[in-house]
């Protein structure tokens, strides 16, 4: 390649390379939110609960089922305002995390994260599962509308 080839070509790429990419800044202000989601869980707080979703929507959980019947799973579905209010501080600390890169889907107003996660009560290990949440962009920021997860005990990434 001759020099003024790779000079054309270094030229002709850097204005790409200052130019803004929506769809990563998009992803990046989404899995934002689901870090301040985490972050929600472990403040206990639940006005920062209520600054990142949206009240009318639904959170549901799908865990082992409390009598131990095998392959039984129970479903808890609420209000995300009712779930919030009804959270207790009872002085446990609370952490969760990816345990992988969550999927990302977005599209105009509206975005799908999926990805598995790892709970911890005050450092030990409690449970894993997959979250999946909806969320909607209301006047410029994103929202949690609804969310899912799972309870699962057993095949966890740092389970005991």
């Amino acid at each position: 390649m001759t020099k003024q080839m790779m000079l054309c070509l270094a030229l002709l790429s850097f204005p790409l390379a200052g130019k803004a990419n929506p769809e990563t800044d998009e992803r990046e202000a989404v899995l934002a939110l689901m870090e301040q989601a985490f972050a929600a869980v472990a403040s206990r707080d639940p006005d920062d609960m209520r600054a990142i979703q949206l009240a009318e929507g639904t959170s549901l959980s799908f865990r082992p089922h409390p009598n131990g019947i095998p392959g039984e799973l129970e479903m808890r579905i609420a209000t995300n305002e009712a779930l919030v209010a009804d959270d207790v501080d009872d002085g446990h600390r609370f952490t969760e995390h990816w345990t992988a890169d969550p999927v990302v889907l977005i599209r105009g107003p509206i975005a799908v994260v999926w990805g598995e996660y790892e709970f911890h009560i005050d450092g030990k290990f409690s449970h894993c599962g997959v979250d999946s949440a909806d969320l909607v962009k209301v006047e410029g920021n994103w929202k949690i509308a609804n969310w899912m997860w799972t309870v699962e005990k057993e095949g966890c990434p740092t389970a005991p």
